[in-house]
């Protein structure tokens, strides 16, 4: 054995030590080493799982990071073809989910006084039987109704299994947002009931009608992935992206040219786009023009431009420049402009894809979106009806919250009362389950076996990654399902229809079959071992080929515009990019992450034109009364430049009274939109028109001020966030200038780096804004939350901020999001000033902060150009991490106290262990091999690290690039994060937006 010296010893005492007092928790644990470890387990040592994200539906792959048994950081899965490794916003959140204290504990049963009361498995079990026993029995099996959330897996198959064995209703898959008119303008234009499969990264020209891709729309992680492959300067080249859209939303702020149309007149203008190219026979050959053109006979480009706010030049180039990228995608139908034109939009933006050769090629039929398997808005609505007749006696639902995602006039929360028994499996309560009789606790998706195919051909494979949270008692939904039927069925042990002992058991013999179709000739063990290591089992599914129906040319041509119901400012209510539709609004993380394009944490608002702001006397954080037909919110306002004047926009999310984080004092957090919507579905699609009617806007006496991280997107001449056109791109990379930071003049000598130098480097012209760094930071370096009162003080924690920066023009507000931390200088004010010396510079290039020396002078902070030093005022250990959330605390990183100073440490906890892992096997670190957090997670790859010592590093060419620059570079602190400048369009196309040409 080789000796231990003294520094490796100490280390490995401190490491220890800071793992047990980092992880300390009211945990079951014997005090007795271990004799034998259990499997999979070293103390100290990480061991990974791989499963599936199942915050939204997009089914991202996840790797679980277990320390001694507990989860304590989530990443994306690079093997997993969705997501190839990122991690959006809310899949990081799901760590609080799973350690939420707000966790239902065990069964929960209304008593006679309304009350609930805690109960057994074994009775909750035996009730539940005995009332479906009694229904099955008696031939009443169709007043048995199952809603469930989308599951496009096994799960979903044994629940269609169980509905159909007990003869009820059949199961209804319920999403609030189902992009129902996608799959309807699917089954019209090319007669296939799906929702195809988008190939951004492919395309050179993007064009979006409302499409959010970048937020929630669809699969936003693997879509934002594509469109930075497609979009990012590289070699010279970039594709563009254009959005139609009456809002600046995110994804709105990151084209290349954004065009505020009229609320609602989305597929006009891509009518009109699409007579351009037919009337200037821009077509792909080999279409059917005879068609197409039966199709817009009636489209008036001119009177489309007066309607929309388009101009008919602006529509004449986009279908130009559309009709000669090759290839070419319009995609379109973001929740928030899904209306009553939803499915005529979509056709037409189907055949917009056909007219320019792009189905089958951009546009793939095949590898169809799980969500296609999402039941209508439609079939939801006949179940509440049905509920409110009295023909339903039992309701079974999994994890949906309709109570607070369907319209108030929908009529669900009378309709629940009239259902004599009501089950809610769910894992924390909220409003819907708050009115059931019986609550059951599910277990959270980490801690469960299960799969889900996110599109046809990708099969993630879900495991448990760590036992059930200690203090807990939940039970599996497909555990539960198989005793219950079994015991209403009466069947024999291991025979009949449910005849498997477990869940998993039913899993693995789903997967057998799935390994003859995705592995013949290999053994099931084999395969199975391989789909749990690398999260699933994938292969490319093959296009189908479609053809034009005459439906689609018939729809089209007979389509009339349906008009929007109410008087007022048409309401635009949007998913929010960090509460989806409002299931992740109990996470801390998320409503302490600000929102990127107005910076507002902790809070809902209502976007207002600012014309109509000032008409009415409206001014930032008043509070303002919306009224619809169909009823009324109270919200503060937030005055906006570019906002369409004939609109207002309130995001989903907010309005919960259910939730620690969700609520305020007990009362909600904000208000919800979805209260003043229509019930009717549309038509066609019988999807939610969510953008339906109209709202007037009343001015109350109340004012509330907004928690805002950013105080004004205004860089006042500073260069904080910079850019380039492209043609000046391409000329200075062609050239091979020396970036401008090489030649400062400074008059202090270079410091002298042993072995390594870290340093970043952070394109900004791929950064999206999407915010999914933030939290990552936060989840790995045991961030604390300080809550809306403190964030309004500006005494936020985040190590990482979000700056969005805007330069303002009347025709196109230019977007640039700048992920700021510290810079780890190489002259650093803060060490100078530093009386303890707590700030100093280490040997490898970091700026240190040695919190046990820190007396919280603030000194560094005042002195810091970048401002990206925190203190800490309070002690949030209790009030951010109460048990179980201290249960998610990075053992490898320290706690700290209040009353010290904190920062980044580009992770030097990874930086240390990646060294140690090269030392072990003799050899020295490789580039790419140490990852940040906040790298990790990036969906568009926009941050890297390495070492910036090692010329052949990609940290090390990307600081040396043409467009590279430092932030605040003239006052000589030499950081170690190097900008890469974002590349506009300006200087290349002129952009319009209202009509107006840019100058």
């Amino acid at each position: 054995m080789s000796e231990m010296d003294r520094r490796d010893f100490f280390k490995i005492v401190a490491t220890s030590t800071a793992a047990a007092a980092a992880g300390c928790g009211k945990t079951t644990e014997q005090i007795l080493p271990y004799i034998i470890p259990p499997e999979n387990l070293v103390p100290g040592v990480a061991s990974w799982f791989s499963t599936v994200c199942r915050e939204c539906p997009a089914g991202c792959g996840v790797i679980a990071r277990n320390r001694d048994g507990r989860i304590v950081k989530l990443e994306g899965n690079p093997d997993h073809p969705v997501n190839q490794g990122a991690l959006c916003i809310r899949g990081h959140a799901a760590l609080q989910g799973l350690y939420n204290p707000d966790r239902i504990r065990t069964p929960l049963l209304r008593d006679q006084a309304g009350k609930f009361k805690s109960i057994s498995w074994e009775e909750a079990e035996q009730l539940l039987g005995d009332k479906l026993s009694a229904l099955v029995k008696s031939k009443q099996g169709n007043r048995v109704a199952l809603v469930s959330q989308l599951e496009s897996g096994s799960l979903g198959q044994l629940m269609d299994d169980w509905v159909r064995t007990l003869g009820a209703r059949p199961r209804i898959a319920y999403e609030p947002f189902a992009y129902e008119a996608l799959r309807a303008a699917s089954r019209i234009t090319f007669g296939r009931d799906a929702i195809p499969h988008y190939a951004i990264e492919e395309s050179r020209l993007l064009l979006s009608f409302g499409a959010d891709f970048l937020e929630t729309w669809l699969s936003t992680v693997g879509y934002t992935r594509a469109y930075t492959q497609m979009h990012a300067f590289k070699h010279g080249r970039a594709g563009n992206f254009i959005q139609i859209e009456p809002r600046l939303s995110l994804t709105a702020g990151n084209a290349d040219e954004w065009i505020k149309n009229a609320p609602g007149t989305e597929a006009r203008v891509a009518l009109a786009i699409l007579r351009v190219i037919l009337d200037e026979q821009l077509q792909a050959p080999g279409i059917d023009v005879g068609a197409l053109k039966a199709a817009v006979k009636d489209v008036d480009v001119a009177s489309v431009s007066r309607e929309s706010g388009v101009p008919v030049e602006v529509m004449t180039r986009l279908a130009r420049s559309f009709a000669k990228a090759k290839p070419g995608l319009a995609i379109g139908g973001g929740v928030g402009i899904t209306g009553a034109d939803a499915t005529h939009l979509q056709v037409v933006i189907h055949l917009l894809n056909y007219a320019s050769g792009n189905i089958g090629n951009t546009v793939r039929f095949g590898p169809d979106s799980a969500f296609g398997k999402a039941s209508p808005y439609r079939e939801t609505l006949g179940l509440v009806q049905a509920m409110a007749k009295g023909e339903v006696e039992l309701l079974l639902l999994y994890r949906v919250n309709p109570l607070f995602t369907l319209p108030e006039k929908a009529g669900l929360a009378s309709a629940l009362k009239k259902v004599p028994f009501v089950v809610s499996i769910t894992d924390a309560m909220d409003e819907t389950s708050a009115e059931a009789h019986l609550v059951l606790p599910d277990l959270h998706s980490l801690e469960a076996w299960g799969d889900y195919s996110s599109r046809t051909g990708v099969y993630g494979l879900m495991q448990p990654t760590m036992a059930p949270v200690p203090g807990f008692q939940p039970k599996g939904v497909g555990d539960l399902l198989l005793s219950v039927g079994k015991a209403v069925l009466g069947a024999p042990e291991g025979k009949g229809p449910l005849r498997w002992e477990s869940f998993k058991e039913y899993l693995v013999d789903r997967w057998k079959a799935l390994a003859k179709e995705m592995a013949p000739g290999k053994s099931f063990d084999s395969f199975w071992e391989e789909s749990l290591r690398q999260g699933g089992a994938w292969k490319p599914a093959q296009p189908v080929g479609v053809r034009l129906s005459g439906e689609a040319v018939r729809f089209v041509a007979s389509h009339r515009k349906a008009s929007v119901e109410g008087e007022g400012l048409v309401l635009i209510a949007y998913p929010s990019s960090r509460f989806y539709d409002g299931r992740g609004a109990n996470r801390s993380w998320l409503q302490e992450a600000p929102d990127t394009m107005t910076q507002i944490a902790w809070d809902s608002w209502v976007e207002i034109p600012a014309e109509t702001a000032k008409k009415l006397g409206i001014r930032l954080g008043d509070v303002v009364k919306l009224t619809s037909p169909y009823g009324s919110i109270e919200l503060p306002a937030y005055p906006s430049e570019s906002l369409h004047p004939g609109a207002v926009a309130v995001p989903i999310g907010q309005g919960h009274t259910h939730g620690a984080n969700a609520t305020e004092r007990g009362a909600p957090r904000g208000a919800s939109p979805i209260a003043l919507l229509t019930p009717e579905p549309d038509p066609v699609s019988g999807g939610l028109r969510w953008l339906s009617i109209k709202v007037s806007i009343a001015k109350t006496k109340m004012a509330r001020s907004f928690a805002i991280a950013q105080a004004t997107p205004d860089q006042d001449n500073r260069e904080i966030a910079q850019h380039l056109g492209l043609s000046a791109a391409r000329e200075i990379e062609l050239r091979g200038a020396v970036p401008e930071h090489a030649n400062v003049p400074s008059m202090y000598p270079s410091l002298q780096y042993p072995e390594h130098r870290w340093g970043m480097a952070v394109d900004i012209d791929a950064c999206t804004g999407c915010g999914a760094c933030v939290v990552a930071c936060q989840s790995e370096n045991n961030v604390a939350v300080v809550g809306k009162e403190n964030m309004g003080y500006g005494r936020g924690l985040h190590w990482l901020r979000l700056e969005r920066w805007q330069e303002e023009s009347p025709e196109h507000p230019e977007s640039m999001f700048l992920p700021m931390f510290c810079q780890h200088c190489e002259v650093a004010p803060c060490e100078a000033v530093c009386p303890v010396f707590a700030a100093y510079h280490t040997k490898e290039g970091l700026n240190a902060q040695i919190y046990n020396r820190c007396v919280g002078t603030r000194y560094c902070g005042n002195n810091c150009p970048y401002h990206v030093r925190r203190f800490n005022f309070y002690d949030y250990r209790n009030s951010s991490f109460p048990e179980p959330l201290n249960l998610l605390l990075n053992p490898d990183v320290t706690v700290r106290q209040l009353g010290i100073m904190e920062k980044c440490t580009m992770c030097v906890q990874r930086i240390i262990a990646g060294k140690d892992h090269a030392k072990d096997e003799g050899r020295k670190v490789k580039d790419g091999e140490i990852v940040t957090a906040c790298q990790q997670t990036c969906p568009s790859q926009a941050i890297v690290f390495g070492d910036l010592k090692d010329q052949e590093s990609r940290v090390s060419k990307l600081s040396r690039s043409t467009r590279g620059y430092h932030v605040l570079e003239e006052v000589g602190t030499r950081p170690a994060v190097t900008y890469l400048k974002k590349v506009t369009r300006d200087h290349d196309t002129p952009k319009q937006s209202e009509g107006k040409k840019s100058h």
